[in-house]
């Protein structure tokens, strides 16, 4: 039930709108807040071991300087780095529904998941992206505490403070 606040006019009460705090205030510490490691997910790209990535994975690849000569056709001159999705390769060419490339000036270009078949012989490093639990869980408890700081900012009871169930002690 919405806390809102009573005016008396005369002895006329009317019910005034919860104030836009009073969602924290309702909520306590809400269930929205716990949830917030899920929706907060890190990751890393980390090295890839001699065997080819899977299909459908994430990737990162560091052209080499030739391998960018090469493929400046097909991904534009200077471009160093390509990220993207694994599509079916075999061992001529790892090929790419590529998201963004990155030009030897850092300068970054987002793609339409276009397909493109890179030659090995043009990879310098390949890199897989991969779920990081210890810095999702690090971003998750910073995000958590933001929260709570900003709740117990806006005026909500702290963890250990608040009614024991025993109601309002006015009055009394």
């Amino acid at each position: 039930m919405s806390r809102a606040h009573v005016l008396t006019v005369g002895l006329q009460p009317y019910l005034l709108p919860p104030t836009p705090y009073s969602f924290f205030r309702e909520a306590g510490v809400r269930t929205e807040i716990m949830l917030v490691p899920l929706v907060v997910g890190c990751y890393t790209y980390r090295p890839l071991p001699s065997t080819p990535p899977e299909t459908g994975s994430r990737v990162s690849a560091e052209l080499t300087d030739q391998g960018s000569i090469d493929m400046s056709s097909q991904l534009g001159p200077g471009v160093t780095q390509v990220q993207g999705e694994v599509l079916p390769s075999d061992s001529i060419a790892l090929r790419l529904a590529i998201l963004t490339t990155a030009n030897n000036r850092g300068i970054e270009s987002d793609w339409q998941r276009e397909q493109v078949a890179i030659p090995v012989n043009a990879l310098g490093r390949l890199e897989q992206r991969k779920f990081s639990v210890s810095q999702t869980a690090l971003a998750g408890g910073l995000a958590i505490t933001g929260l709570y700081a900003m709740y117990r900012l806006l005026g909500g009871p702290g963890i250990f403070e608040g009614s024991a169930g025993h109601g309002s002690s006015e009055g009394s």
